[in-house]
């Protein structure tokens, strides 16, 4: 199917609002429906949609920050109350919880690792060697 200019402008706009708010580009495409080809092919000789795409993922992934704090925060069915008036604790609901917080944590440092990433720290003291021990271990065996 050909598609006019303004219909492929609405579509990339529907495509990236989407994607701000935290979902996939393939969730994305599933509902205009448009294949991930056809998207790339528009995509590819366009600078400014490669641009507005790229931000549209770095929003992403805020939006799935976002989810992650109203995860943690959320305490609903963390404990159930029963008839006797006993409060028991609900460690399904807040294993599920950190499940989902670690996925989305784990994905926003792959959508995002330069931000998001989990740093590491390659500085090393280095020290002048200015001589050399001998140990039991390296002694020569026949002195």
């Amino acid at each position: 199917m050909a598609y006019s200019e303004n219909e492929k402008e609405d579509i990339f706009n529907k495509i990236f609002k989407t994607i701000e708010n935290g979902k996939s580009l393939r969730y994305a495409l599933s509902k205009i429906p448009l294949s991930s080809k056809t998207f790339y092919e528009w995509i590819e000789d366009d600078e400014d949609k490669i641009k507005q795409y790229a931000r549209a993922t770095e929003e992403r992934a805020e939006a799935i920050l976002d989810e992650m704090i109203d995860i943690v925060d959320n305490n609903t069915n963390d404990v159930n109350v029963l008839e006797d008036g006993k409060e028991v604790v609900n460690n399904d609901v807040i294993q599920r919880s950190r499940l989902r917080y670690d996925a989305r944590r784990w994905l926003v440092s792959k959508l995002n690792p330069k931000k998001y990433g989990d740093k590491l720290d390659v500085t090393q003291e280095t020290k002048q060697i200015t001589e050399i021990v001998l140990t039991d271990a390296t002694a020569n065996p026949n002195t």
